[in-house]
């Protein structure tokens, strides 16, 4: 209670002070806060307090005061503020630049389109600490439906980014995570039966930047996309003929600059090792006894963390199950009666995790240090092979790109060896053949897979493996 008092009596004697300019002298009581520090110490009675009557003149700078340029912010700068690092002023053209290539799946959000995959070769360049711009090129293909025609697209694109992580924290060239949202415009182009066209597109999103090593990153890019459909392929009633994609690319980011390779991280890398059971999320997975329907998957991981809330995990492995039963005395559409037994989806799938701890983002200091318990949030795009057992055509082969989600509950055992517990939702899109359609047509359809594992991780650096209990 004697300190609150007595820092209040020296703010309350600050108050007087107007804001000046930068180039202004200003009266200022001396060692206002000095003052406050002397009557904690001795506490002396309010009535016998005086005021000080010397003053002495010194030159203020705007720049470096807050709190609405007042003493009192100037004296707690060093708290409040951010520090920023350097920033490379060059005219160069390499300055502040890097190159970055990104693979994705590409999906339109229309029927008669199916999926495809996507590839994108790209420039950047950050203009201020806060402002930048990259230039890209991308290529790819899909189907159209409606008529068994691949549609081969290319497209550039010019984009805004904001350093959101910057702009919050503080600008530091060598941070190892980075949220940078970006909005742009662009021009696709399309070709299809021998005809090319094209088209205005406009874009959103945003790049999450986790460095792997010095002058490298790990990107994660998904996009919302809106396009101009000038080749009227769609055949649907939209909106002034666009339509809507989505990009959800994964990639890596390769610094030109050398002032912003940066140090590495520092942190321990990790692996993983889990299996458990998985099963589809379907209509015709749902008439097959639960337990029939029960698959098995394995996967292993390898990856990185960033302080104790941040990581970043590649995962490959296989998984299946069952996804349809053909029964005695079913028939086909055109009376045949199929033979009976179970149809098998399996999967050999890629998948990145960003992954982030619940309980220390929410409790922060709250959480003791010997806290051996962690609930880890994870998603990412996954892409992969695809095999499935159709009892109508024949089986699919087809390589895939989606997304997947988890919730991961961990124990640490000691130092570097933890056990968790990982139920998933993964998105699996995939274009095939149909039993009515001829060979050259395919239609769009998607798998929700959930399974749920049981793993084992261990730390791979040094420095975990030496710390205490």
């Amino acid at each position: 209670m004697k300190k609150v008092l007595a820092y209040l009596i020296a703010l309350a004697v600050s108050l007087p002070l107007a804001a000046q300019e930068a180039d202004t002298t200003v009266r200022v009581l001396p060692d206002s806060l000095a003052l406050a520090a002397q009557l904690d110490s001795l506490w002396m009675p309010l009535d016998s307090l005086a005021a000080p009557t010397d003053s002495l003149a010194v030159p203020v700078d705007s720049s470096s005061v807050l709190l609405d340029q007042s003493i009192l912010g100037l004296k707690m700068q060093g708290r409040y503020r951010p520090l920023n690092q350097p920033f490379n002023n060059s005219k160069a053209l390499s300055a502040n630049s890097y190159l970055y290539i990104i693979g994705s799946g590409y999906r339109q959000f229309a029927d008669n389109y199916s999926n495809g995959p996507y590839l994108t070769l790209g420039w950047g360049k950050w203009i201020s600490r806060w402002h930048g711009m990259k230039l890209n090129f991308g290529g790819g293909y899909f189907y159209d439906n409606y008529k068994p025609q691949r549609v081969v697209m290319a497209d550039v694109r010019a984009s805004y980014m904001f350093n959101l992580s910057g702009y919050v924290d503080g600008y530091k060239a060598d941070r190892s995570i980075e949220w940078l949202p970006l909005a742009g415009l662009g021009f696709t182009m399309l070709t299809t039966e021998g005809k090319t066209t094209w088209g205005p597109s406009a874009h959103v999103g945003f790049d999450l930047n986790m460095r792997l090593f010095p002058g490298m990153d790990l990107v994660f890019e998904p996009l919302f996309e809106l396009q101009n459909d000038s080749r009227r392929l769609s055949r649907m009633d939209v909106w002034r003929s666009y339509l809507f994609a989505l990009h959800g690319g994964v990639g890596a980011r390769f610094y030109i600059d050398k002032g912003l390779r940066g140090a590495d991280p520092g942190k321990d890398w990790f692996f993983t090792l889990s299996g458990g059971v998985q099963k589809q999320n379907s209509e015709l997975a749902g008439q097959i006894d639960f337990l029939k329907s029960l698959g098995g998957v394995g996967m292993s991981g390898f990856g990185r963390y960033y302080g104790d809330s941040f990581a970043f995990r590649i995962q490959t492995g296989f998984s299946w199950h069952y996804w349809k039963e053909i029964k005695p005395g079913d028939k086909d559409l055109y009376g045949n009666e199929l033979e009976p037994g179970l149809f098998l989806s399996a999967y050999i799938p890629v998948r990145l995790d960003v992954m982030a701890e619940m309980l220390s983002l929410l409790l922060g200091d709250r959480i003791p240090e010997d806290y051996r318990l962690g609930v880890w949030a994870m998603g990412g795009p996954e892409a992969g092979l695809l095999f499935k057992q159709d009892p109508y055509y024949k089986n699919i082969i087809y390589p895939y790109a989606g997304a997947s989600g988890a919730l991961q509950v961990k124990y640490r055992l000691w130092k570097g060896v933890s056990i968790f517990l990982e139920p998933r939702l993964s998105w699996v899109p995939y274009s095939a053949h149909t039993f009515l359609r001829n060979d050259t047509q395919d239609d769009n359809y998607y798998d929700y897979v959930m399974s749920v594992s049981l793993g084992i991780e261990t730390r791979l650096g040094n420095s975990y493996w030496k710390k205490s209990e």
